[in-house]
């Protein structure tokens, strides 16, 4: 297994309603929110940073797209979603998913990413779900009330997202068009989009210096022909 190497960490963050979170808040404003992207997986780490919105460590998926497509033609209706210790959703995983060749790579891979999640934010813990998906499980712009989300897609079109000046926070949510899958973006805003294996952890509107200014996302398209394979990684 790869080493973890992700530089300092804070102390852990967790769900602001069961724990207290040591993460210094600024000022009350609108602030000046940035993403950062290195194919370094170090970048993960500067999630703390106030300023930082999203962090994006790219990395070409090589073997990872074999599988991928292997386990998308075997189970092309794949739903796993559970929370355990890394470890042992490791062994479920393990037990669950279709054999086929790589299938070890992928699940190394997998557990790279539950052990530097964990690693991070200080988890025993992790909830993992892994979705094969043939459409867009949130078709429009919104904001996830949680702390932070680790997500990444091994097969298919990566999350789309909106730089923070290309919002209109009063169109998302109920303040928007639900008929308007581009509700909340900017008149000449640019939609944003991950590409397959990148891995990108999300500031959430209870991220506690970012109150209101979670990072504006969305699902991509997709279709029976051109199937995602999808994976997030949340604070229990």
């Amino acid at each position: 297994m790869n080493n973890i190497i992700l530089g300092h960490k804070r102390d852990g963050l967790k769900n602001s309603k069961e724990h207290n979170l040591n993460v210094c808040c600024p000022d009350p404003i609108s602030p000046i929110l940035s993403v950062v992207k290195s194919s370094d997986q170090k970048i993960l780490a500067d999630i703390y940073q106030d300023n930082v919105s999203m962090v994006i460590w790219e990395r070409p998926l090589t073997r990872l797209a074999d599988y991928s497509s292997s386990a998308l033609s075997l189970a092309p209706n794949l739903v796993l979603k559970a929370q355990d210790s890394p470890e042992k959703l490791e062994r479920l995983l393990k037990s669950l998913l279709p054999e086929a060749e790589y299938k070890e790579v992928f699940l190394q891979d997998i557990r790279l990413l539950m052990d530097m999640f964990a690693c991070l934010f200080d988890l025993e813990q992790v909830g993992l779900r892994l979705n094969a998906l043939s459409g867009a499980m949130c078709p429009r712009f919104h904001v996830d009330k949680i702390p932070c989300r680790l997500v990444t897609s091994y097969q298919g079109n990566g999350t789309e997202w909106l730089e923070e000046a290309d919002v209109v926070r009063e169109q998302l949510g109920r303040g928007g068009n639900p008929a308007n899958h581009n509700s909340g973006l900017s008149e000449d805003g640019r939609v944003q989009r991950l590409q397959a294996g990148d891995v990108a952890i999300m500031k959430g509107d209870n991220w506690p210096a970012l109150t209101g200014h979670g990072v504006v996302h969305r699902s991509p398209v997709a279709s029976l022909h051109d199937q995602r394979l999808f994976l997030s990684l949340d604070m229990v």
